[in-house]
């Protein structure tokens, strides 16, 4: 991907080379359909460019037979990156889509929470209990309907061939605040332990004896696509409708310095482990 991509660009590309391999097509044979030349698409999947034709995304969209909501996003994308915007976008029209597949390709996840276990780590039933205690989910089918995406969304992330590496610093509040009851608790502190016992996954509380910390505030999660350099890289913000993506080189290094620092304030990761333990002794 191309350095300092914008968060829009960055799920256009992932879009159209998903929608390219859904459709069982090569490069190569992609290129001689649309009759352009083997460099014109190769530049256009690393993202190297500065604008994109909303004629280009509606050629591949069809010769990839793309549903017609998603080509109308992605031609929207295309539309909307030839005005002026600001350099931070509140993206409600592509969530959670745009979040979801961003987070598939991240290569490191470095994610903050305050009052919920991260969703990445959530168990079925704390799931599903948050979902029922929701002002905006009414119907049984509605909850399924969710739970399922959000399973599909750990095992495209935690359980791919090649998994992100995972830091993410949960707050005692979270572990502490007992989301569908005693049992679902337990339940779900066992999978946190678990989890921090594979290689990529890094889990470590925040204390409530830390008192203040430099993560004070917002969640945020830190999506990193090469390497672990500010460049390339996302940072999202969770409200509690909506979420914005910030992508200039000096929010991207500030959250990495918030995050350093918070990390610094909570426990080891083993120390969490120990604790995570005791909880369920």
């Amino acid at each position: 991907m191309a350095t300092g991509m914008p968060v829009r660009r960055r799920h256009l590309i992932i879009q159209l080379k998903r929608l390219r391999k859904q459709a069982g097509l090569t490069q190569d044979e992609a290129w001689k359909l649309l009759g352009w030349s083997r460099a014109k698409l190769q530049r256009f999947e690393a993202g190297d460019f500065q604008r994109v034709k909303a004629g280009d995304i509606m050629a591949l969209c069809r010769i990839y037979s793309a549903d017609e909501a998603v080509a109308e996003e992605l031609i929207q994308i295309a539309q909307d990156s030839r005005k002026e915007v600001p350099w931070w976008i509140q993206y409600k029209d592509v969530l959670p889509g745009a979040f979801i597949s961003l987070e598939a390709e991240a290569t490191l996840i470095q994610d903050y929470n305050i009052a919920l276990i991260p969703g990445l780590f959530q168990t079925r039933d704390y799931m599903t209990a948050l979902m029922r205690s929701s002002a905006e989910i009414h119907t049984n089918s509605e909850v399924q309907q969710r739970l399922e995406v959000r399973i599909e969304r750990q095992k495209s992330v935690l359980d791919r061939e090649q998994p992100p590496m995972v830091m993410a610093v949960v707050d005692e509040a979270a572990i502490r605040r007992a989301i569908g009851g005693t049992e679902t608790m337990k339940e779900q502190v066992q999978h946190l332990i678990d989890l921090s016992r594979r290689p990529r996954i890094d889990i470590q509380v925040l204390p409530f004896s830390a008192g203040a910390h430099a993560a004070a505030g917002i969640p945020f999660t830190l999506l990193g696509f090469d390497g672990t350099d500010a460049a390339g890289s996302v940072v999202y913000l969770e409200t509690h409708k909506d979420g914005f993506y910030l992508d200039s080189d000096h929010e991207i290094a500030r959250h990495r310095l918030i995050f350093s620092r918070t990390q610094g304030s909570a426990m080891s990761v083993e120390d969490s482990r120990d604790f995570l333990e005791r909880l369920v002794a």
